[in-house]
């Protein structure tokens, strides 16, 4: 059965909303996209605006934007089933993530705010009201290194920050399965270079200096039951994906 009070629905007096009732006026809109079709073009939206917009035809400006116009028919060409797909159905995606993973301008652009394994410029993202501490999901060998080191991108565009301690560890599981959770002073940091605030949730620099890294206390995590299917089916669609790729170079 779907449920209803993740439905991505516009209402005609406050507009776009994900839910049974517009929080605004209690009203119940139209349904634009039920749950499964907000999950399935969220990941071709992920993908095309953070790694590969180029399998879809998408040129990306420098700070990471794609025309809401242009993105409708590539997907639709390799998609067939989302005829139906509108630049409405994007913008509503793209203002009502609750994660905060995009970013939709005046202009019809939309874009990811953070993630990127490509490059892309978004120094115009907000430097205010960065935390003094931010967190850095890490190993325990990783740890010893970055001591010595600092931190810089590896696989992405950015050095990923979570603004507490709980969400690092919890991003930390997706990659291993004991994560260690390393502090950085972010208020001495930004006297050097600048922090970016992409998200509720998640900042951006380009390099830490081990002078910023802090020692901090260990604290137990309980994953809540949406924490543990979230991480679970990362994982199930990595293996997948791995298994997939071995495959192939059997072939």
């Amino acid at each position: 059965m779907i449920s209803l009070e993740k439905n991505l629905r516009i209402c005609p007096v406050d507009g776009f909303y994900r839910g049974n009732e517009c929080p605004g006026c209690g009203q119940e809109g139209r349904t634009l996209m039920y749950p499964e079709e907000v999950d399935a073009i969220g990941r071709i939206l992920a993908g095309m605006l953070r790694h590969f917009p180029e399998n879809y035809g998408i040129k990306l400006s420098e700070n990471g934007y794609a025309k809401i116009y242009s993105i409708v028919p590539a997907i639709k060409t390799q998609r067939r089933r989302y005829r139906w797909l509108t630049p409405l159905h994007i913008e509503a995606l793209g203002r009502t993530d609750d994660k905060g993973r995009y970013q939709v301008n005046d202009r019809g652009e939309i874009r990811a705010t953070y993630d990127h394994t490509i490059p892309v410029i978004l120094d115009d993202l907000p430097v205010d009201n960065i935390p003094d501490v931010l967190y850095y999901q890490t190993t325990d060998e990783e740890l010893s290194l970055i001591k010595e080191t600092g931190i810089n991108p590896s696989d992405k565009t950015y050095i990923h920050l979570s603004s507490t301690y709980r969400k690092a560890y919890v991003t930390g599981l997706f990659h291993v399965d004991d994560p260690v959770v390393a502090g950085i002073n972010t208020e001495e940091l930004m006297k050097k270079i600048p922090v970016y605030r992409a998200s509720k949730e998640v900042y951006l620099t380009s390099e830490i200096s081990p002078e910023f890294i802090l020692a901090i206390e260990h604290e137990e995590i309980a994953l809540s039951g949406e924490e543990k299917e979230e991480v679970e089916n990362y994982k199930r669609k990595r293996e997948r994906r791995i298994l997939g790729e071995g495959n192939n170079l059997e072939r």
